[in-house]
């Protein structure tokens, strides 16, 4: 991988570790509302952006209290729905939805099912309608609107 590839990666899973821990009251538990989120819609621009959020998302989630189904599960649902996202690049708002879909997906199964003992069938939908609201949210007021600078950032 070239220097710039890793060094975009490390960014995005710095920033999204931060965000997680600095904003702990609402990064964790069965309703969490991660701010972090946001960042996703990157995915849309490069591939190594997924890898990026697999590792920030296991970096914050070692202060989980859900064990090793977050830290250690929840960065391979993240690193796949950011690949399959970017492979759908295409069509933004469904490519956004796919990867929310897994991602809920990975959270009510692996630390909501497997590591906090609650019923997936339960937490399924909060946690889709969550990842939903801030994936679009991120990609409609955030990175949309940046569009060109980010591809810009990325050719430089």
């Amino acid at each position: 991988m070239a220097t710039k590839t890793i060094t975009r990666s490390a960014a995005v899973a710095a920033t999204y570790a931060v965000l997680t821990v600095v904003l702990a009251p609402v990064s964790y538990g069965p309703l969490q509302f991660r701010v972090a989120e946001l960042l996703k819609p990157l995915a849309l621009f490069a591939p190594e952006f997924a890898l990026g959020f697999a590792v920030g998302t296991g970096m914050a989630n070692l202060l989980s209290p859900f064990g090793p189904w977050d830290f250690i599960a929840m960065p391979v649902v993240d690193a796949l729905a950011g690949y399959v996202c970017w492979r759908w690049r295409r069509y933004p708002v469904l490519a956004l939805l796919v990867q929310a879909m897994i991602i809920a997906v990975g959270v009510a199964v692996f630390p909501l099912g497997f590591g906090g003992g609650l019923s997936p069938v339960v937490t399924f939908l909060p946690v889709l309608v969550s990842q939903v609201a801030l994936l679009l949210l991120g990609w409609f007021t955030v990175w949309k609107p940046r569009r060109e600078w980010v591809l810009w950032a990325l050719r430089s």
